[in-house]
């Protein structure tokens, strides 16, 4: 605020000053002044006069809101102000003359005497008027500038107020869908392997605990995520056995980019869902990284058939392509097809930014 006085102040000065320079130097050109001390110290008290008049009608206009009157109300208002400004400041003006020991030397024409007369104080009048007006109009133009974009910056904290609140939501809806698929891997081995099952309880605490911490932040390092999968998968290695078979290429350059958090994980649930455990085989889940300064890029290939009306519009796919335009909008892409025998799903992510190695 206190810089936009100081502004606000500067151009009063600026403007003003400039102005009356420039009359004065058109008058000296057209051979009807003498530049004097008395000439400039007139011109010093005009600019302090006008500063004042101004300030006034800027008052009067924030004071009651004019800016936000019906259109003919602003046009009558404002030719009132500037009436009642030019009025003053050529009255004022005059007196400065006439009322001091301060003088203008003229270099021709000079006036018969120095008695009052109404047409001449009206035409300088009307142009005080004309000044004013357009005074006003500039202001007006400065109001809603800054009316503009006081509301464009509104916008945008309630956009991300907005977005923020449906990541928070989106973010809810992965645990229990996390959670659900993990336990139903247990309850697989409950009856076939119980110290096994033991075991993968104990993981899967471990697990749950770090995917409730890491879900709760916006964006986390793609090494955190890659950990977390890897758990996931060796405990459905223990539900699959040899019907799982993962790879992994990782691009190390890659590990400290920023990604959602449990958005990898997702993907990877998908694939077993809805590849591998419906294949008496079983298959192969592969995670590949490739990294740029600029760019990130996720594949996960699983084997199995893309059923697009469920693989496509399920929770854990609408909820990361949600995420994904939120926190990066076109500045990532994803993308899920069939690729012969398997399913691949590709996740570009771009940086505005490089990206630290």
């Amino acid at each position: 605020m206190e810089r936009k006085n100081l502004l606000y102040w500067g151009i009063q000065l600026i403007g003003w000053t400039v102005y009356f320079l420039f009359s004065i130097l058109l008058l000296y050109s057209s051979n009807e002044l003498i530049l004097t001390f008395n000439l400039f110290l007139f011109g010093s008290l005009s600019v302090l006069a006008s500063i004042l008049l101004s300030h006034g009608i800027r008052y009067i206009i924030l004071r009651y809101d004019v800016i936000s009157w019906k259109i003919i109300y602003i046009v009558l208002m404002t030719l009132f102000l500037s009436v009642i400004g030019g009025f003053l400041l050529d009255t004022i003006q005059f007196y400065i003359i006439e009322g001091s020991w301060i003088t203008i030397d003229y270099i021709v024409n000079p006036p018969m005497d120095d008695a009052f007369t109404w047409p001449s104080f009206l035409w300088a009048v009307s142009r005080s008027i004309i000044l004013f007006m357009l005074w006003c109009g500039f202001y007006y133009a400065f109001i809603i500038s800054e009316k503009s974009r006081e509301q464009e910056i509104l916008n945008l904290k309630w956009e991300a107020s907005k977005n923020e609140i449906e990541l928070k939501n989106l973010r809810a809806q992965l645990n229990p869908h996390f959670l659900f698929n993990s336990l139903n891997s247990i309850r697989a081995l409950i009856e076939l392997n119980p110290d096994e099952a033991k075991k993968s309880v104990t993981q899967l605490s471990n697990l749950l605990r770090r995917s409730i911490n890491l879900g709760k932040l916006r964006l986390i390092p793609l090494k955190e995520e890659l950990d977390l999968v890897k758990i996931y998968l060796s405990l459905e290695k223990v539900r699959f056995e040899e019907r799982l078979e993962t790879e992994y290429l990782i691009d190390e350059e890659s590990l400290n980019s920023q990604i959602p958090p449990l958005m990898l994980q997702t993907i990877v649930e998908n694939g077993i869902k809805h590849g591998i455990s419906k294949s008496i085989d079983g298959g192969k889940i592969l995670l590949k990284t490739e990294f740029s300064d600029t760019e990130l890029i996720l594949t996960v290939i699983n084997t199995g058939h893309l059923d697009k009306q469920t693989d496509s519009a399920g929770v854990g796919i609408s909820n990361t392509k949600k995420r994904l335009e939120i926190i990066f909008g076109k500045q990532a892409s994803f993308n899920i097809e069939q690729a012969g025998p398997n399913v691949l799903t590709k996740i570009r992510i771009g940086y505005e930014t490089k990206r630290k190695k």
